[in-house]
């Protein structure tokens, strides 16, 4: 099931935010839009680090014990997502185990919903919503590549 209807639109989104990376360079990794903004580095782990959060909530696939969670909630960038080679490990890493947690998720749980922090929904709409958060910061992320730089 989710093969044929919801993975098209999951990869629609991601090959868009594949584009928003294509060349990007360490030193755009800094990139704000403005100062106390989030940079293009927090922002790629923060997508990973979501995809992680989101499996364990919704799609029954608990966090790898080598996540941790520093991009979530009430933070601030400080800075530190600065490695090129990571950032690109993590982003690939999180988008397997997501596709992994959605393809074994049994067909019948699709429509169950399941109570997080963030929201009750079901595992459909969580989908739905990383969709949308991954179009929001990819979109924020070529924004910053276009208009932003060193703060």
């Amino acid at each position: 099931m989710f093969e044929q209807t919801l993975l098209p639109a999951l990869q629609t989104a991601r090959s868009r935010y594949m584009d928003v990376l294509e060349n990007l360079d360490a030193e755009q990794l800094s990139w704000k839009l403005a100062p106390g903004s989030n940079s293009v580095g927090f922002l790629i782990h923060h997508i990973a680090e979501v995809e992680y959060r989101f499996c364990s909530m919704f799609f029954q696939q608990p966090l790898p014990p080598e996540i941790t969670l520093a991009t979530i909630g009430p933070v601030k960038d400080e800075g530190t997502y600065t490695n090129l080679s990571a950032l690109h490990a993590i982003r690939e890493a999180s988008y397997a185990h997501l596709l992994e947690s959605l393809r074994s998720l049994p067909e019948e749980a699709w429509d169950v919903p399941c109570e997080s922090p963030i929201a009750t929904l079901t595992p459909r709409q969580a989908l739905g919503r990383l969709i949308y958060h991954l179009g929001y910061h990819g979109g924020q992320i070529g924004l910053i590549r276009k208009y932003g730089g060193k703060q």
